[in-house]
């Protein structure tokens, strides 16, 4: 694909996490993304993992407030998703060879 139009794949791929069932499945692919040969698409991809991380926060509180689900077990589900997007993300920098990378 042209690096436009992964950029735009990107966008959408956040966009779909308003959804928690989704986003599960967008980090998933945002993995295979973070090591990309393009180290510019690499860095939109971290910077996107980041995005998603904040969007579960707000995603679970706002099933809480709602009544989808009690508020602990949805504060505790986006502490889970954010910590497993910062795991991953120390985990990238630390075996990554790449400055940019690794400043993103």
């Amino acid at each position: 694909d042209p690096s436009f139009t992964r950029m735009i794949k990107l966008d959408i791929l956040v966009s779909l996490c308003i959804d928690p069932s989704a986003i599960d499945a967008v980090l998933s692919e945002l993995r295979s993304y973070v090591r990309h040969n393009d180290k510019s698409f690499a860095c939109a991809a971290i910077i996107a993992v980041g995005k998603v991380a904040e969007l579960a926060r707000i995603v679970y509180d706002r099933r809480a407030f709602t009544g989808g689900i009690d508020a602990d077990a949805a504060r505790d589900e986006s502490n889970s998703i954010a910590l497993g997007c910062l795991s991953g993300l120390v985990t990238l920098s630390e075996f990554s060879k790449n400055d940019q990378v690794v400043g993103e």
